[in-house]
């Protein structure tokens, strides 16, 4: 569970910061879009992305742009989606002003495993750059650290 927890996260920052460098391949097996289709009948500018061992889908659905994870064999992994950092339990955007005063969010997503809700918060200031998961929504840990 947290090696696909990772992954998603990985795929999710990758996605991100190459700016859709991915490999992306057109070919995308029926049996998967079918799988993407029956979760999310009401999506709009669906891209594909092949990444190593799984499909990214973006899309648009109700004005959202939703990040969607399917395994080759078409078994949903999870989901992740922007937010704004007003929408995040209160123990973590408190714990974010009374810890982080010197950083500002870059980048905040929450991501959705077998609907257990998780956030992840990438943080910079003129000298670093770092992020931070809650995988409880009560507490942040050092996910990763960035250069700037």
């Amino acid at each position: 569970m947290k090696k696909i927890i990772l992954t998603l996260i990985s795929a999710f920052v990758l996605t991100i910061t190459v700016g859709y460098a991915a490999n992306k391949d057109g070919n995308v097996p029926q049996y998967v879009e079918s799988a993407f289709n029956s979760n999310f009948n009401f999506a709009k500018n669906v891209q594909w992305q092949k990444m190593d061992n799984y499909y990214e889908v973006i899309f648009n659905q109700h004005g959202r742009t939703l990040f969607a994870f399917y395994s080759e064999d078409a078994d949903f992994m999870g989901i992740a989606n922007y937010i704004l950092s007003d929408r995040l339990p209160e123990t973590l955007k408190s714990d974010l002003k009374t810890k982080y005063t010197n950083y500002w969010i870059s980048d905040l997503f929450t991501y959705s495993i077998n609907d257990k809700p998780g956030y992840v918060v990438t943080l910079e200031n003129a000298d670093q750059k770092i992020m931070l998961k809650s995988d409880n929504g009560k507490t942040w840990h050092l996910y990763r650290s960035l250069r700037s």
